[in-house]
């Protein structure tokens, strides 16, 4: 009787010790909301945005490392960390740009936090967006957005609370006394049920719109000229697949090729966007956009010219999660921006699957 008593009580106490533990893993992380009402009635001030300083003479250089996704399996976050080791040492960045899903499925607050120190020991500034599977832990945005707005070279702000998703904020960078480039970095990175019942990636909320506008012409004014600027999402607007449609052709492979005349890479499939043109790229044209970043579909690397602006999948960084990721190719997209505001895009591939 003495043994089954001793019994029942080592199984309590495992329970208990696992319900614990479960409780502590899956308990949420709500993190702070601050009310920051933008209008477009306010007043531009550029300290509003962050400042960056690019040395005249020297290439400006960023990093783009998209998709990590970090998850539960500890040896594939090994492999994508290493390859960012690789990827840093290799290019030597002046910034680094994240351009969501991040981490993905549970435990996403001890991902995170995993993932924060990686960066800040690298000391190089970094900029993060959200996607899709950044939210879907135990960790919500606004927890996320806490730690890495008080990480020290995290450039993240999480921006005002009356638009869509968390983090929109603008970058601006300096040459001297001249506004070289601005970079805008936006959170489009949930699903959306549509009118049609489908479950689809989301657009540009229009509200985003009004406050990239806004923000254009403040540092216009402020510099005296139209400065081009560039632009960081997780989901691609619609006219990524129009691009893909109407310059690729299917080839026997299953994939679209992009011509060597305007890009490079390929799409495994149609990439997949938001069924509804919000006016993104419309909006873009007019306000001097030459560049669109996006991640999302992993198996996709292709950097194509559309309607005078170039359009880049980031190429996937690391293998994360190893199941379900068929890129071909892993390691990163490098963006420079010479004196001249001239822009280059090219990819740099460490492993190939």
């Amino acid at each position: 009787m003495k043994k089954q008593h001793k019994i029942l009580i080592s199984v309590a106490v495992a329970v208990a010790v696992f319900a614990i533990v479960a409780l502590s893993v899956c308990a949420p992380r709500t993190g702070s909301h601050p009310v920051d009402i933008w209008a477009p009635s306010r007043t531009f001030d550029l300290a509003q945005t962050t400042v960056l300083d690019k040395q005249a003479g020297k290439d400006y250089k960023i990093l783009l490392m998209t998709d990590l996704q970090l998850w539960t399996d500890l040896s594939d976050n090994a492999e994508v960390y290493a390859l960012m080791d690789e990827l840093v040492e290799l290019e030597r960045p002046d910034l680094i740009i994240l351009p969501g899903d991040n981490v993905s499925g549970i435990a996403t607050d001890m991902l995170l936090r995993q993932l924060i120190r990686k960066m800040e020991g690298y000391g190089i500034p970094w900029a993060p967006v959200f996607g899709n599977h950044d939210a879907e832990g135990n960790a919500t945005l606004d927890w996320q957005a806490d730690r890495l707005e008080a990480a020290e070279h995290c450039l993240f702000r999480r921006g005002s609370s009356n638009l869509y998703g968390v983090g929109n904020y603008a970058l601006t960078l300096r040459q001297g006394d001249e506004i070289l480039y601005s970079l805008y970095l936006m959170d489009n990175g949930r699903y959306m049920r549509y009118e049609d019942g489908s479950f689809r990636e989301s657009y540009m909320d229009y509200a985003q719109i009004a406050w990239y506008r806004w923000n254009c012409a403040g540092i216009d004014a402020y510099a005296g000229k139209r400065v081009p600027n560039m632009t960081f999402s997780h989901f691609a607007p619609p006219q990524f697949r129009s691009a893909i449609e109407t310059y690729c052709t299917l080839s026997d492979d299953g994939r679209y090729y992009v011509p060597e005349t305007l890009g490079y890479g390929s799409c495994a499939y149609l990439p997949y966007a938001a069924p509804v043109d919000s006016g993104f790229f419309a909006a873009g044209k007019e306000c001097g956009l030459t560049h669109m970043f996006v991640g999302h579909d992993h198996e996709s690397d292709a950097s194509i010219l559309y309607d005078g602006v170039r359009l880049t999948y980031g190429l996937k960084t690391g293998c994360s999660p190893a199941p379900w990721n068929d890129a071909l190719h892993y390691g990163a997209t490098v963006v420079t921006i010479s004196d001249d505001a001239t822009v280059a895009v090219s990819q740099t591939v460490l492993r190939t699957r």
